[in-house]
């Protein structure tokens, strides 16, 4: 499955280069990154572990980092995709 390429879904699959081209487990703290890590786990392209989300007014307090372990077959065969469709 493709993903549609919007704003969020592009920056999600930014930092999955990002992750692909760093040692894992590889931990994030900022929201931002915490929300994309949850969007490309739902997508079935990483192997992660994801605080549950919490009401936004109390998450910067309660926030505890998300952790990646790997990356799919999925999320490999997606930035294929992707980095051979940007090459072409």
């Amino acid at each position: 499955m493709h993903l549609s390429i919007g704003k969020e879904t592009t920056m999600a699959l930014d930092l999955l280069r990002r992750i692909a081209g760093s040692p894992l487990p590889m931990s994030f703290t900022r929201t931002a990154d915490i929300e994309r890590v949850r969007i490309l786990r739902a997508a079935g392209l990483v192997v992660a572990f994801v605080p549950a989300a919490h009401h936004p007014s109390i998450a910067m307090l309660l926030q505890r980092p998300a952790q990646v372990v790997g990356i799919t077959q999925k999320g490999r065969d997606e930035l294929l995709l992707h980095d051979g469709a940007l090459s072409s």
